[in-house]
């Protein structure tokens, strides 16, 4: 079973791998509330942890976070930039798979499979799509905070991330601003490779 301290190690590694963030990309709230919409004003007011702390999409994310240890780190001053996997994405792990991912025993590899979905910085879908672009063979890399790296591609207009366990995901709903960085929703979870 994992110690307290490796899961305050891990906060600490998030802390500085952001202060690192070169991205040039602050979280900007009152940007996101001069976009006209109340519920992006909304978010720009919350950190990623009390967002997904009440996001009905992202429940089962949320309470493996906390069973991880790592919900408290999202709600902290971060920048971060979160892939969370919607309730769909979990419903399509075998719930004998997921069970077991969050059992005592299992704790250290959610710890990792959690920040597989964490990378240091903002990062919006106009950053990503940008380095798309600028990518070989249309493609790019993002690092994580355990250092691993994500794939990005793009499928017609979607943005696509491939994780080190030959999975990928799309994103379903792009850059959900909050004080400490950027949410974007995807329809699977990333799972690292078994050397992460």
């Amino acid at each position: 079973m994992i110690s307290r301290t490796m899961t305050l190690c891990l906060a600490c590694a998030l802390a500085a791998a952001c202060a690192r963030d070169d991205t040039g990309n602050a979280a900007d709230g009152d940007q996101a509330a001069n976009a006209g919409a109340p519920e992006a004003a909304e978010q720009a007011r919350t950190t990623i942890g009390e967002a997904l702390d009440t996001s009905v999409d992202h429940a089962t994310f949320h309470q493996m976070l906390q069973s991880a240890g790592l919900a408290e780190t999202l709600g902290g001053v971060g920048p971060y930039t979160v892939f969370a996997p919607t309730e769909a994405a979990f419903a399509a792990i075998p719930e004998e798979a997921r069970t077991r991912l969050t059992s005592a025993e299992q704790r250290e590899r959610l710890i990792g499979v959690l920040s597989h979905h964490v990378v240091p910085g903002t990062v919006t879908a106009q950053d990503l799509t940008a380095a798309i672009d600028r990518g070989t063979s249309g493609r790019a890399e993002l690092a994580t905070v355990t250092g691993a790296n994500l794939s990005l591609f793009r499928e017609g207009d979607a943005i696509l991330i491939g994780d080190g366990g030959g999975g990928r995901a799309r994103i379903t709903r792009a850059d959900q601003i909050h004080t400490n960085g950027v949410v974007h929703s995807i329809d699977t979870v990333l799972m690292p490779s078994d050397g992460d």
